[in-house]
This record gives C-alpha cells, sequence and structure tokens, in this order.
C-alpha cells in the first residue's frame, strides 16, 4: 500500500513539474481544468445528485472554470492574441479578479458558517436543493484562485501548494507513529493531534529554511504555517464527513495508493481560498 502510494506521488509530482515549471502556462491551466472535472465528478458522486440537480450543478460549478480557460486559451493563439493581448491585464485584474473576488466570499460563508453546522447537525450536505451549489462553493472557487494566484505570483503559488503538502505529509507519517488523541472520532478516526503537530513541525522547519534565503518574518512565517496545517486538517476532516454521511471510504479508486483526486487535494479547498482573502486583505499579493 505505502509503495502505491508512494509511486503514485512521485507520478503525480512529476506531472505537476513539468506543466508549472517547463511547459507554457496554458497546460498548467489545462492540468487545473482537468483536475476540475475530476473533483465535481467525484464531489458529485459523493452527494449523491440525482440527474436533474447534477446538471445544475455541473453548470454552475464548471461554467466559471471552463470560462476561466477558454480566456487564457484565446491569449496562447497568435490569432486572438492579436486582437487581445493588449486587453489582457484589463480582462484578467479589472474583469477577472473582481468576479473571483464576488465569488470568494461564498465560499468563506460555506466554510465559515454552512461546514461547521452541517458537521454538528448534519442536514445541509443531505439537502437535495442545497447541493446543487456544493461544487461551486466548494471546488470551483480553489481553482479559480490557484489560477489567479498563478498569473500573480508563480513562486508564491508554488511555496502555499508546497506547504499543503507537507502538512498532509507530516500529519500522515507523525500519526501513523505517534498518533494516540484522535480529532475527530467519529468522523475520521486516523486524524490525531499528534499528526497535526506533525504537519505543524514540518511546516515550521520549512519557514526557518525558507528564511535563510528570504527577509521573511519569522513570526508571519509561523502563523501561515498554523494557518495552512490547520485549514488543511478542516478540510480533509470535512471532506471525510461527506464520505461517512454517503458510506463510501474513498472518493473514487482513480489514484492507487491514494483513493481519488479529492482525497488529495481536500486540504486545498478552504486553504487556498481563505489564504488568498487574507493575503489580499495585507497586501501580500
Amino acid at each position: 500500500m505505502l509503495s502505491q502510494r508512494i509511486k503514485s506521488s512521485i507520478a503525480m509530482v512529476l506531472i505537476f513539474s513539468l506543466t508549472y515549471f517547463f511547459l507554457d502556462s496554458i497546460f498548467f491551466e489545462f492540468l487545473v481544468l482537468l483536475l476540475g472535472g475530476f473533483l465535481l465528478f467525484e464531489l458529485s458522486n459523493i452527494l449523491k445528485l440525482n440527474s436533474v440537480n447534477k446538471i445544475f450543478y455541473w453548470i454552475l460549478a464548471a461554467t466559471p472554470i471552463i470560462t476561466q480557460f477558454l480566456l487564457s486559451l484565446s491569449f496562447s493563439f497568435s490569432f486572438f492574441n492579436s486582437f487581445l493581448g493588449s486587453y489582457e491585464s484589463f480582462l484578467r485584474h479589472q474583469i477577472f479578479e473582481p468576479y473571483i473576488l464576488i465569488l470568494i466570499p461564498f465560499s468563506l460563508v460555506f466554510w465559515f458558517l454552512i461546514v461547521p453546522f452541517d458537521l454538528i447537525y448534519k442536514k445541509i450536505s443531505s439537502n437535495a436543493v442545497i447541493k446543487i451549489f456544493y461544487g461551486a462553493v466548494y471546488i470551483s472557487p480553489m481553482l479559480l484562485t490557484i489560477m489567479f494566484i498563478f498569473w500573480a505570483d508563480k513562486n508564491f503559488l508554488f511555496m502555499i501548494i508546497l506547504m499543503i503538502w507537507l502538512a498532509d505529509i507530516g500529519a500522515y507519517f507523525f500519526g501513523k507513529k505517534f498518533g494516540k488523541f484522535k480529532i475527530a472520532k467519529n468522523i475520521s478516526p486516523g486524524k490525531t493531534l499528534e499528526g497535526l503537530l506533525g504537519g505543524f513541525i514540518s511546516n515550521i522547519a520549512f519557514v526557518l529554511l525558507w528564511a535563510t534565503n528570504t527577509n521573511i518574518n519569522l513570526l508571519d512565517g509561523f502563523l501561515l504555517a498554523f494557518l495552512v496545517t490547520a485549514l488543511s486538517l478542516y478540510g480533509d476532516i470535512y471532506e471525510s464527513f461527506l464520505k461517512r454521511m454517503a458510506k463510501i471510504k474513498d472518493s473514487s479508486s482513480m489514484i492507487p495508493g491514494h483513493g481519488g483526486f479529492l482525497d488529495r487535494m481536500d486540504s486545498f479547498c478552504p486553504t487556498i481560498p481563505i489564504l488568498f482573502i487574507l493575503f489580499e486583505l495585507f497586501r501580500y499579493i
């Protein structure tokens, strides 16, 4: 199982690295679009939407992602670029950024109000009407925010992605080795206080290493490490809750040793949009 997990992780890292660092940006954006399709498909299966509701679910969630990709695609072809090239900055920063800033507050309402209520009373995610909007507030804001930070500061986005991975890896290995105190026993028995601490320690080590090459304020770095670790766990626990409600173990079996794409990206769903709002407020990007 562990060997399968490692092999799958290596393959995913290679694909990510190739599209992120070596190919034209449109390839990474296509990867995000493709990933979005998998995530929305898996979430729709977890929510067990009926055929009619699933249509509205896909329209609401996929439209902004596809629109963003088509916008980026238009700048990648010289024919369209000759007409739109001079408007790229305007379209992205005056049209698309405000659109994201309108959409993300709905995501914040979802994560700070709806999710806690759902975890306590188990009523929201079982409501047939509300489930239609889940893709649009759970998945789409995360994907759109990734793309916007990618345009604004590619290196900064990579740092955040790396910290989310480190939180996940640290929590996994520390939890396996030392885990005793359960955080959410009835939702996700594998999540432990020791695992949370391991994720935080992993990110603290990264911040200290990062500080040796930059003039980062260590207090800000430690705060960021805490936020990334805590939000990653939050996203992980809620996805586990949804799967438990649906009586399934994994979101799918697409990734050997890992389960589904949502099982690997659940930590990103609250972390990326919430950090983006904080960065906007404090003018970090």
